[in-house]
C-alpha cells in the first residue's frame, strides 16, 4: 500500500490528534470548520466527500448537520481512519470511511457532488498537488464543487514557500487547469496568526 513521506507522523498522532486541536487551535478552529460547512451545503442525495478526513472531525460534522446526504470520508493514514469510523459509530452516523490517498482516489469518475479538502495540501509537493486536484475534479461529477480551504494566501517570504512548499498551497492555477472554475474566493482566520483560503470551484456541466 502506498504511503506518504507524512503518513508516519500522522499515525503517531491519531491517539491524541483532535486532543491537540481542541487544545491549541479551539474555538478558531471550530469557528473555520463551520464555515466550510457553510460554504459546502450539501442538498439531500448529494454524495460527498471529505478527501483527507483524518480522523473524520469534518465528515461527522457534516453527517450530523446534513443527514441527507452520502457522507464519505478517505485518508491515507492506516490509523487515522480506523479512529474515524469508531467516532461514527459512537455517534451514530452513517459515513464511508477508507483508506486512499488524494494522488489517486479510490472512487469512480464523477461519483461526487461534492468535494472538501480542509488544511490538507500543505503536506504535498507541486506535482502531488497537481495530480490532487486532477483526481477531484475526475471524481467531481458535472456540475459538481470542490470546496477548498488551505493555508495562505500566497507565501511572503523564502520561510513560507518552504512550509507551502510554493507560493500557494492550493495553486488557482491547478484548479483552472483542471477544468475547474472559481466561483468564490475568500480568506478565513484560522489560528496562531494563520490565515486560510477557502475556495469553491465548479466542475461545468457537459453541454447539451
Amino acid at each position: 500500500m502506498y504511503r506518504h513521506r507524512f503518513t508516519d507522523f500522522t499515525d503517531a498522532l491519531t491517539p491524541v490528534y483532535d486532543r491537540l486541536f481542541g487544545a491549541f487551535i479551539g474555538k478558531a478552529h471550530e469557528a473555520f470548520r463551520g464555515r466550510v460547512l457553510e460554504l459546502a451545503a450539501p442538498k439531500n442525495g448529494e454524495r460527498v466527500l471529505d478527501a483527507g478526513c483524518g480522523t473524520g472531525l469534518t465528515a461527522l460534522r457534516i453527517a450530523q448537520r446534513y443527514p441527507g446526504c452520502a457522507m464519505y470520508g478517505v485518508d491515507i493514514s492506516p490509523k487515522m481512519i480506523p479512529a474515524a469510523r469508531k467516532s461514527a459509530e459512537g455517534g451514530g452516523l452513517a459515513v464511508a470511511f477508507r483508506v486512499g490517498s488524494i494522488t489517486a482516489l479510490p472512487y469512480p469518475d464523477a461519483f461526487f457532488n461534492v468535494v472538501i479538502t480542509s488544511i490538507l495540501f500543505h503536506h504535498l509537493d507541486l506535482e502531488e498537488k497537481r495530480r490532487a486536484v486532477g483526481e477531484v475534479a475526475r471524481v467531481l461529477a458535472p456540475g459538481g464543487r470542490y470546496i477548498s480551504a488551505e493555508f495562505g494566501p500566497r507565501a511572503a517570504n523564502a520561510l513560507q514557500r518552504r512550509l507551502a512548499k510554493g507560493d500557494y498551497t492550493l495553486y488557482p492555477s491547478h484548479l483552472e487547469e483542471a477544468g475547474l472554475i472559481i466561483m468564490r474566493h475568500e480568506i478565513q482566520p484560522f489560528a496562531l496568526g494563520k490565515k486560510v483560503s477557502c475556495r469553491v470551484a465548479v466542475k461545468p456541466s457537459i453541454p447539451g
